[in-house]
């Protein structure tokens, strides 16, 4: 019994680190989530829409999203942040909003 419970421990720290080289990058799924949050929470988005609710949010290509509401469109553009140095992790970025296109009285 003994033998069986040592050769667990050691087994556990070796599998323990493949679990921090899966976390180097998200799943393509959750990079488009992490991205629409955060477009959503963007300052600039915000303001460009004022009280008018966002209707939808459409990838339009690579880092590219075109943001939506009943009277007004706006580009959005994923921006890329390198990783410092010797560092791994999900892939770092800014929002950049365009100017809105509105039609009608917001």
């Amino acid at each position: 019994m003994r033998r069986a419970y040592l050769t667990l421990a050691f087994l556990l720290p070796a599998s323990m680190a493949g679990l921090a080289e899966a976390r180097a990058a998200l799943a393509p799924n959750y990079q488009r989530l992490a991205e629409l949050r955060a477009i959503l929470e963007d300052p600039a988005v915000i303001a460009a829409f004022g009280v008018a609710p966002i209707a939808r949010i459409a990838h339009v290509g690579p880092d590219s999203y075109l943001v939506a509401s009943e009277t007004c469109q706006l580009s959005v553009r994923i921006v890329g942040q390198p990783l410092p140095s010797g560092m791994v992790g999900p892939r770092r970025f800014s929002v950049s909003a365009g100017k809105a296109s509105c039609r009608g009285a917001r």
